[in-house]
């Protein structure tokens, strides 16, 4: 720190030297400096004068500085010993000093007061002063500054000339030139040296030795700072220039969803923008910046195809793109598009990569969705029919071609109407029409042609289909052959029908052969009485005839509603899936689930009819008590009768429906009695529990229509 060359220093080169160190009362000076040599000579002048007058100094500073100013003081022949002594010389360090009037990061006035002044009234009466003021260097304000506190600082520089009215001192401040580098450093430059009686400026200036050197630099320092402003001028101007270039390009960026990167060779800097961070997962901010941490975030199965683009673009020179994946830190996997350019040097030594980047995550997921649905609706069941609003067919997938004959080269670019039987041409007029408007036909039954002109009975669901724009281009339809079904459901209704006909028909016949029997009987006793006229007897003979043809039709009546098939071993549960085949179609319909719960292997022997006839009466039954997304639940499993110890089956056939109103249970098996209003026959139950019990069985059920609504019909069937 000391300057080594200098001559002791004495009181007649203390007093020779004229300026800012020359004491004055009531006096706040400032001092720029670009070397700390400067600094420490002005200061050891500063103090020295005023040490080897009498009279007192007070020193606030840094530990460096300190330490600097009583070593140069003691080079040039000022023994510190006695001042010190005496209380006339005292030093402090800042950064303690400041601790203890700053409070919440402000400057306390009144603790600054007390201390401050204290302080400078025992230096002052320690020298026994009257009007020589105290000689103090405060560099508090400098490690204010340098914290970037610079309003505090100026802050405290009032607080040193507030202090000066009531106390004699001359105070003197310095900051490193450096402070104020910048320009918008302009303004706190000239509130700073506002706040000052003597501004010292740096030592280039102070080195000048005449006025006419001082007035020439000062003219340079003119010229110098004209230029500086153009160049500053002309330099915002590219600077805005810039700035609004780049915003219309992060603009651009931000709108395209692009981000850019750029990767320094040498220092393995890997630069990116926020649209780039955000494509990764990772918020502003939120990437490490090296290449090692980008590696981390490639999925692994993409990780080597990717390195191996990075390596290509080494050897050739040549933009390179690509695409791949990476996982975000929540784990979930995204998709991104880069294309990229290694930058080298006039010696071709790479030196930068820069490129950019696209989040195609939805294009891919778009892509693979549509791949996914073109293999959904390659191997659907249903055929699946694409067409335009003019009735155009554009797709037509391979159970379209199982179902009407056609294959798709044959058919797509024709009209739909080449499958529509021409009475019903009218029909799809009236679809087209309700696409157009926006709606969904669900589950339409109707009649559509094959190539080789057979009809098939089908169920359409048609959806409208929209572009990106959500204007309706055409429609979407699922075409289902319900002909077997049709069918199904025909034979099941026919079945029904004759079993509750047959029965009807027995209790008719077995009511009618009762008094058949008693008149047949007076017929032969009137023929067994003597002395009967013969045309009395031919008479009888007639009715007797008659009688027995009548009686021969009764017994034909009750024969026609025996079921005389053979009993056969019947798997349970593959009778219960044909009877649910059956009505797949009514389930659909009201969105129903079936549960079903059923022992493997579940044999019986019966008739094959007569079983199935009760499963769908019960079934049925179910379906219709349904509220739409309801639930069917189907058990069944071997078991003993509870009461004999038989052994045999019992089927439960549960639903949640809305229960059997208490007043209708008793009456529930009766022949004709329904809870379904005019769409009932009342003979379905009848008919089921006759067909049970006729197989030595029972059945039985429960139902509810509060909390918990529903109906729970099981039987039971011996296995043999």
């Amino acid at each position: 720190m000391s300057t080594p060359g200098k001559p002791p220093l004495g009181s007649a080169s203390l007093a020779a030297v004229a300026g800012w160190d020359e004491r004055r009362s009531h006096a706040h000076s400032v001092q720029f400096y670009e070397d700390d040599d400067f600094l420490l000579d002005g200061l050891s002048r500063f103090i020295g004068a005023a040490l080897l007058a009498g009279d007192s100094a007070l020193v606030i500073a840094t530990k460096a500085h300190r330490e600097g100013l009583d070593r140069r003081l003691t080079s040039r022949g000022l023994d510190l010993t006695p001042a010190i002594t005496r209380g006339r010389y005292l030093s402090f360090d800042a950064a303690e000093t400041l601790s203890q009037f700053i409070v919440d990061g402000k400057i306390d006035e009144g603790r600054f007061s007390r201390l401050v002044g204290s302080v400078i009234k025992q230096v002052a009466e320690a020298a026994r002063l009257d009007h020589q003021p105290v000689a103090i260097f405060g560099e508090m304000v400098n490690l204010l500054w340098e914290e970037g506190k610079a309003d505090v600082a100026i802050q405290l520089e009032q607080r040193w000339s507030e202090l000066a009215r009531t106390h004699a001192f001359h105070v003197h401040c310095a900051y490193p030139i450096h402070f104020f580098s910048q320009e918008r450093d302009q303004v706190l430059l000239h509130t700073l040296c506002s706040q000052h009686s003597f501004v010292v400026p740096t030592e280039g200036f102070m080195a000048l030795a005449s006025d006419e050197e001082r007035r020439r630099n000062v003219l340079f320092l003119q010229q110098k700072a004209q230029a500086l402003e153009t160049e500053i001028r002309e330099r915002k101007q590219a600077d805005q220039s810039l700035r609004e270039s780049e915003e219309r390009l992060r603009m651009a960026q931000q709108i395209a969803g692009i981000g850019s990167f750029e990767w320094t060779i040498e220092t393995n800097v890997n630069r990116w923008t926020r649209e780039v961070e955000a494509m990764h997962g990772l918020p502003p901010g939120g990437f490490a910046g090296t290449r090692e941490a980008w590696e981390e975030l490639l999925h692994p199965d993409d990780r080597n195809e990717v390195l191996k683009l990075v390596a290509a673009s080494f050897e050739t020179g040549a933009p390179v793109q690509g695409e791949w994946r990476v996982v975000w830190p929540d784990g979930s996997v995204h998709w991104i598009a880069g294309k990229w350019q290694v930058i080298r040097d006039q010696s071709e030594k790479p030196l930068r990569i820069t490129g950019a980047c696209l989040d195609v995550t939805d294009r891919k997921r778009a892509e693979e969705a549509s791949l996914q649905l073109a293999a959904i609706v390659q191997s659907a069941a249903d055929a699946i029919v694409g067409k335009d609003l003019n009735g155009i067919i554009t797709s037509w997938n391979q159970a379209a071609e199982n179902i009407f004959g056609y294959r798709a080269e044959e058919i797509v670019g024709r009209s739909i109407l080449l499958i529509i039987p021409p009475e019903l041409h009218d029909e799809e007029r009236r679809i087209l029409a309700k696409i157009r408007a926006g709606e969904r036909i669900e589950h339409f039954e109707t009649v559509r042609l094959r190539k080789d002109g057979t009809r098939l009975n089908v169920a359409l669901t048609i959806s409208p289909v929209k572009d990106q724009t959500g204007k309706i281009v055409g429609a979407a339809k699922i075409v289902r052959d319900i002909t077997q079904q049709k069918e199904l459901e025909e034979n099941l209704q026919t079945t029904e029908k004759l079993a509750a006909v047959g029965r009807l028909s027995a209790t008719i016949a077995h009511e009618i052969n009762n008094p058949l029997a008693a008149v047949t009987n007076f017929i032969y006793l009137a023929r067994q009485q003597p002395h009967l006229p013969d045309k009395l007897k031919n008479y009888l003979s007639s009715a007797d005839r008659e009688l027995r043809r009548v009686s021969h039709i009764a017994r034909q009546t009750l024969g026609f509603y025996r079921d005389d098939s053979q009993p056969l071993q019947i798997g349970v549960a593959g009778a219960i899936q044909d009877v649910l085949t059956i009505y797949n179609t009514r389930l659909k319909c009201k969105a129903l689930r079936v549960k079903k719960r059923i022992q493997r292997g579940l044999m019986v022997c019966t008739a094959e009819g007569e079983f199935k006839q009760i499963l769908s009466n019960l079934i049925a039954n179910a379906i219709d008590a349904c509220n739409p997304r309801g639930r069917i639940v189907i058990r069944a499993r071997a078991t003993r009768h509870f009461q004999s110890g038989q052994e045999g089956i019992r089927v439960t056939i549960a639903d949640d429906g809305v229960g059997i109103q208490p007043e209708n249970k008793q009456k529930l098996f009766t022949p004709f009695f329904s809870t379904k209003g005019e769409v009932g026959t009342g003979l379905g139950l009848w008919v089921t529990k006759d067909l049970i019990e006729k197989k030595g069985g029972s059945i039985c059920f429960r139902s509810q229509t509060q909390a918990k609504a529903g109906t729970v019909f099981s039987f039971f069937i011996p296995r043999q």
